[in-house]
């Protein structure tokens, strides 16, 4: 995902930031100010003639279909060509009119939202109305379309009954047209960060007739979508580029200055800075093998990153469904040489599932309250885990290798950090697993069949609440890859999602010590985020959560 200088440095750009953090959280570009994005008109800035950002994707985005999208690159994609009821502004807040609705009333209660749309067009010029909204807030839920973040949906009257197939009856869910410029919302309880969360991508509009009429082919290539953000997609050769261009017809077209930005799709990190260096890319992230050749200049920035890593068991495997196996692994796992002689680019250990960032009690962040719950690294607890568990599945550790293989993804980094974990566990429990590179898409399908027993997992925060990572793990979950079920840990989630105030914080604490003492999961760390921009680039807007990279600002200066 992402990556900084030093850990003190990253420390202290998470406690300045967790201070200023609004309803999706925030981490902008130094350049970027909070009353004049993307406007160069000041001092002495003079805008480039050609406004064309170059960038790396760094993958093919296996899915650009709002509400069956799950995976970071499409995310960006999508929040470039899509716009929902509201748009984080540069400064992470959300603020009436930023996006497709202009106006919105809660009721006293705050159980009750009505937005009010503003006179928008999709790109091929019909009206943006509340019944694309009502189309695609009701097409997450289907049960038939099988979204995985369909959970986020379930903070809404009967979303989730309708969801399980429990009822039938649209008239039951709490989301109504009721007529082309209005949209009432009605919620199960009052939810602080619902507004933030109709910033999310699955909560994005969707053209009914694009849809029913392109059937499967639906966000496949640029002639198969509408777009109703500020880019629409130009070109896209798979697996090689992905070109966006300005929308005409996007309602808020003037404060748009790129023209284009090109995009390429490159995993290899020496390649990717080549091309930053002979000046093909403006900007780019940052190994951290090139950190120290960055770091001093100009064009080196840091942002905050709501994000954690994490070994993640499937604990309906053969092998990885015993606990002795699960902590072996984990016991066997040095987080702290992985992330001080490895990475050394200022990530930090986790301490648990939610990183520091998001809010907690008592003016602490959720991961201050909660403390570590993990053990560090310990050999000799390994090995004994390790025997013990192999005891119990009557198996040897040539049967353990023979049928046990480590997935993940493809870049240079992926290769860097698996290899690490592979040669902790052949050091410490005397086991060489087959390492099996594999793109996004394919790693999805290995985890819905549960082809796998253990992968190298990540998940960034969607919104600037600890509820953001602690329903990933519910029984049934549409993101619970490990297949995890404990009802106590569902019953702490439950008490979570219907409490207010510190009960609720309290409940999320106790499921991540269920999360700790069940081990579906083990987390790694808190990675940095390190990135080289041309000093030329302005705006880019970076926020800790949700969609993390903003391009509707951004603007290219003469140089």
């Amino acid at each position: 995902m992402r990556r900084i200088k030093w850990v003190a440095l990253v420390l202290a750009i998470f406690m300045v930031l967790t201070i200023g953090l609004t309803a999706c959280g925030n981490s902008t570009d130094k350049d970027t100010n909070d009353n004049n994005a993307g406007n160069p008109s000041q001092g002495e800035e003079k805008l480039a003639a050609e406004q064309v950002l170059r960038v790396n994707w760094g993958s093919e985005p296996p899915d650009l279909d709002p509400q069956t999208s799950t995976d970071q690159v499409s995310f960006w994609i999508i929040n470039a060509i899509y716009e929902g009821l509201v748009r984080q502004q540069p400064d992470g807040s959300i603020t009436k009119g930023s996006g497709l609705a202009e106006d919105w009333r809660i009721s006293e209660d705050g159980l009750t939202y009505t937005f009010e749309l503003r006179d928008a067009q999709w790109s091929d010029g019909t009206p943006i109305t509340a019944y694309d909204f009502e189309y695609a807030w009701f097409r997450a839920i289907e049960p038939e379309t099988a979204a995985e973040y369909a959970y986020q949906f379930y903070h809404i009257k009967g979303a989730e009954a309708y969801n399980k197939g429990e009822i039938t009856d649209r008239n039951q869910v709490g989301i109504k047209a009721l007529d082309e410029k209005t949209l009432e919302v009605e919620l199960v309880r009052p939810t602080p960060f619902f507004l933030s969360l109709t910033s999310f991508i699955s909560y994005m509009p969707a053209q009914k007739a694009a849809v029913e009429n392109l059937g499967e082919e639906f966000a496949s290539s640029p002639d198969k979508m509408v777009y109703s953000g500020p880019f629409m997609i130009e070109t896209w050769d798979k697996e090689q580029k992905l070109n966006l261009a300005k929308n005409p017809n996007y309602w808020d077209a003037d404060i748009v200055k790129l023209e284009r930005i090109e995009g390429d799709m490159i995993t290899d990190n020496n390649t990717r800075i080549n091309l930053y260096d002979t000046g093909e890319l403006d900007v780019t992230a940052v190994p951290s093998e090139f950190i120290e050749k960055y770091k001093d200049t100009p064009e080196f920035g840091t942002a905050a990153d709501a994000t954690t890593w994490y070994l993640q068991f499937n604990m309906e495997d053969e092998y990885f469904s015993n606990i002795n196996i699960r902590k072996a692994f984990a016991y066997a796992s040095n987080r702290k040489a992985y992330v001080d002689n490895v990475l050394a680019d200022g990530s930090i250990v986790a301490g648990g599932l939610t990183p520091p960032l998001l809010a907690g009690k008592d003016g602490k962040d959720f991961a201050e309250n909660r403390g570590n719950l993990y053990d560090e690294y310990d050999a000799a607890k390994a090995k004994e885990y390790f025997e013990t568990g192999l005891k119990e599945l009557g198996i040897t550790k040539e049967e353990f290798v023979k049928n046990v293989s480590f997935i993940g993804g493809e870049s240079t980094w992926w290769s860097r950090t698996m290899q690490a974990m592979q040669q902790m566990w052949k050091d410490t429990l005397g086991v060489e697993l087959k390492i099996e590179q594999m793109s996004f898409a394919m790693r999805l399908e290995r985890y819905d069949s549960k082809d796998y027993g253990i992968t190298l997992a990540g998940w960034g925060g969607d919104y600037n609440d600890p509820m953001t990572f602690m329903d990933l793990f519910v029984t049934g979950g549409g993101n619970n890859d490990a297949y995890y079920s404990n009802p106590e840990y569902d019953a702490n989630i439950k008490k979570a999602m219907e409490g207010e105030g510190d009960e609720r914080i309290d409940a999320m604490i106790e499921a991540e010590k269920h999360l700790a003492e069940d081990l579906p999961i083990f987390p790694l760390f808190h990675p940095a985020r390190v990135y080289v921009q041309r000093e030329y680039v302005k705006d880019i807007a970076r926020f800790a959560v949700g969609c993390d990279t903003e391009y509707k600002w951004a603007y290219i200066l003469e140089h």
